[in-house]
């Protein structure tokens, strides 16, 4: 069981604030790189051992990285600029996806993982909760007390409630982090104080009073409960599903004057303001990947009008394309819909309990997917997407089932 808490450890580093992480030499270093950077040796390992076998939606994760290395030289002009960018989102973006990739590959291991790390996940959403409705910080400001670094949250308070945030350096983080807990433990098959921790900790999202964490937690329930319908009524499956849904999407993008995102990020905020933000955001993002579709523009300030004076870029698939080219956008969006797809096809030939825990991944990868639309990712939040990337790619691709004997004893 030595990989699934090897899993689990980097879960629970993606806890620690960020006043608590380090610098060397200039360089930046979150403690879950300090495991990450030497797995590396692990994953080259398991490679060679045959314990890794490659499919093809890990060469379009080999590829983004490459790419973000060759974007970062081109945009920066510099190797060592080119190399720093690279190298940090190599250890965030593959490393985290291999590692999931070769820990988690049967439904056991994900369901012993969600076990380990369901401690972490409630603390987590206790204290998003407690900051919420006490309106007091107790984390990150400790940590600003023990190191002196500054604490970066702001106190932005929301039909009556604070934005908790937890470890995480902005409160949506620490609440689609959460929100993307819930189809996974409710569709595990745990049963016991796991199932029930790990849902109270995904419900705690909420309190980040973020809109896309709200949404997330929403959409998230109701496939949960769609499937447990398709399971009871024979005139309901997914195919259907599917069906409604493009034809609602088709027919709002050609009815109505706004287009399908632009409804959704109004309809679905929150704040009026940051939506109305998010659509600008949408307008003039796409017209700056347009103008440097190859390599983007790095961290560069992009082009928008003088009035919008934030630089913030609220929508992590953009965001990608706009610092390193679509290339590196597109082949994570390729990964993204393998995993899901795969997860499908597979939970097709699956006994009832792990055919439900697939769909469970791929209901939480999916939602997820779609959540970032209005959220950028960085750091944990964005190391967490990853390894469920790799989590939905490793059991979507296996062709091993989990036995009955090792779903009792789990």
């Amino acid at each position: 069981m030595l990989p699934v808490y090897l899993a689990a450890g980097l879960v629970y580093l993606l806890f620690i604030p960020e006043q608590l992480h380090v610098r060397i030499g200039g360089l930046y270093f979150p403690p879950y790189r300090f495991l990450l950077i030497p797995a590396a040796l692990y994953l080259f390992a398991g490679g060679l051992r045959g314990h890794l076998k490659f499919v093809w939606p890990d060469y379009f994760v080999i590829f983004a990285a490459a790419w973000i290395w060759l974007a970062s030289y081109m945009t920066s002009g510099s190797l060592a600029s080119g190399a720093i960018q690279g190298g940090a989102h190599t250890v965030d973006i593959a490393l985290a996806y291999f590692l999931a990739r070769l820990t988690i590959q049967t439904p056991r291991d994900l369901r012993i993982f969600l076990i380990l790390i369901a401690p972490g996940v409630a603390l987590m959403g206790a204290l998003v909760m407690q900051e919420s409705v006490t309106h007091v910080r107790f984390l990150q400001p400790l940590a600003s007390e023990l190191t002196g670094a500054p604490n970066p949250l702001r106190d932005d308070i929301r039909l009556g409630l604070m934005r908790g945030a937890a470890a995480f350096p902005h409160p949506i983080l620490a609440g689609i982090f959460l929100a993307s807990f819930l189809p996974l433990y409710l569709m595990a098959g745990l049963r016991g104080w796991p199932k029930i921790v790990g849902i109270l900790a995904a419900l705690g999202g909420a309190f980040s009073m973020s809109s896309a964490a709200l949404l997330g937690l929403l959409v998230g329930g109701l496939l949960y409960l769609y499937d447990w319908t398709t399971m009871r009524i024979g005139n309901f499956n997914w195919r259907l599903f599917l069906f409604l849904a493009a034809v609602t999407y088709l027919t709002v993008e050609l009815l109505s004057n706004s287009s399908f995102y632009d409804l959704l990020i109004r309809y679905a905020s929150l704040n009026n303001a940051s939506a109305y933000n998010r659509v600008l955001i949408w307008q003039y993002g796409t017209e700056n990947i347009a103008r440097n579709p190859w390599f983007g523009i790095g961290y560069a300030d992009w082009d928008r009008p003088s009035w919008m004076h934030s630089d913030s870029f609220d929508h992590f698939w953009l965001i990608m394309a706009l610092r390193f080219g679509m290339p590196a956008s597109f082949s994570l969006i390729v990964v993204t819909l393998a995993g899901v797809i795969l997860l499908a096809i597979r939970s097709q030939k699956l006994p009832p309990l792990d055919a439900q825990l697939y769909r469970g991944v791929s209901i939480s990868l999916a939602v997820f997917a779609l959540g970032v639309i209005s959220v950028s990712l960085w750091l944990s939040a964005l190391v967490w997407f990853c390894m469920l990337l790799g989590i939905a790619v490793s059991l979507g691709a296996s062709s091993d089932n989990c036995s009955d004997e090792a779903i009792r004893q789990t």
